[in-house]
């Protein structure tokens, strides 16, 4: 199944750099019955047209999701990935092995269909991947339960974040209230001019992410700009593959080739997350990357700053993977911390001061 895969491409669309709260996070509380949870996700939805049934209205979204997962969506010769289209009356599509979104080490699922049954194919894919136990307060005082932690992360156009973020970030914190899960936009200063999209990160329980998801796709499928933009989507699906040839042609400049060193300062207790177990991540992403990874020994550890030296050797496009990857596995290491309101709330900045680990790098 995995060679036949459908490729999609994320398509090109308008850059708007809106003046928006990157990034609110919040702890809510609960949804309801999770053993429905389309259905549920689905009520009372705002903004949807009296005459248009809520869940109903056809939608497109854009997970981004590890190789690991990605395999277990597929399943064996391709029988999950088939039944969860079966169950659920979407379109799922997967990039092709090896093809990543930029700047990360994940491939795209595009789900399409109502936005019922998007939702279905969301809670069923949720099914299939590992989760990741977290203690919570059950509903009789003092006793704990343990819920199935989730996290879906979804590509958006940059015009159409505005309306999930709303004016000065009301929406994304009612979203966040309703829901329970933790939501946080990509800060803008963390884009480039040539990016089209931004992504946008769910957490918590399952059914409390599923409910946020719902509430982002309802309220994009109500944006003016969202059917043309879903109509493009799912041309291009349709004739070419997941990496869009602009953007491709965009990265692979006259740089792209070149070879470089990155050198980049690393805590000590951020290296275990970039070895591995026995070495296994750093030996997975040379070869993924195609780059060498060197790092300094303990007993060259700066004494002051418990920094250790990681020297990533390889062709430019190759060093730039590589980082996206070390990246991603520090920042699985050390769980984003919930946004706790100050009360100042609605003056937050674009510069994403809860973003990801910074380390000091540069090339030579």
């Amino acid at each position: 199944m995995a060679d036949t895969e459908q490729a999609v491409e994320v398509p090109e669309v308008e850059h708007d750099v809106e003046d928006d709260v990157p990034e609110v996070e919040h702890e809510g509380g609960e949804l309801g019955d999770e053993e429905a949870p389309a259905s549920t996700a689905c009520d009372n939805l705002p903004g949807v047209a009296a005459d248009t049934p809520s869940g109903g209205q056809p939608v497109i979204a854009k997970l981004l999701i590890s190789n690991a997962a990605a395999g277990s969506v597929i399943g064996k010769g391709g029988q999950t990935i088939e039944q969860i289209q079966k169950n659920s009356g979407a379109r799922v599509q997967l990039s092709r092995a090896g093809e990543f979104y930029p700047g990360t080490s994940e491939r795209v699922l595009l789900l399409s269909g109502t936005l019922h049954s998007v939702l279905t194919s969301v809670f069923l894919m949720l099914e299939k991947l590992p989760k990741e136990p977290v203690m919570a307060m059950g509903r009789a005082a003092g006793k704990p339960r343990e819920d199935a932690h989730a996290q879906v992360k979804m590509a958006v156009s940059r015009k159409l974040c505005g309306a999930v973020i709303g004016q000065k970030g009301a929406t994304i914190r009612d979203f966040m209230a309703d829901s329970g899960a933790v939501i946080r936009v990509q800060p803008l200063s963390e884009l480039t001019p040539s990016d089209s999209e931004r992504l946008i990160s769910v957490s918590g329980g399952r059914d409390k992410v599923l409910r946020a998801v719902a509430l982002i796709l309802n309220t994009l499928s109500a944006d003016d700009k969202f059917g043309s933009y879903m109509d493009l989507t799912l041309q291009l699906a349709n004739t070419q593959g997941l990496i869009p040839a602009v953007r491709t042609s965009t990265a692979r400049s006259v740089l792209a080739g070149a070879k470089a060193t990155l050198l980049m300062a690393l805590q000590d207790e951020d290296v275990g997350a970039v070895l591995g177990k026995k070495g296994q991540t750093l030996t997975q992403i040379q070869q993924n990357a195609k780059v060498t990874i060197k790092i300094s020994d303990r007993n060259k550890m700066d004494p002051l700053t418990h920094e250790r030296e990681v020297a990533i050797s390889g062709s430019y496009a190759a060093i730039q993977l590589a980082a996206a990857m070390i990246s991603e596995k520090l920042s699985q290491n050390k769980p984003r911390m919930s946004y706790a309101s100050d009360g100042h709330d609605d003056e937050m900045d674009e510069n994403g001061h809860h973003g990801g680990h910074h380390g000091h790098h540069g090339y030579m």
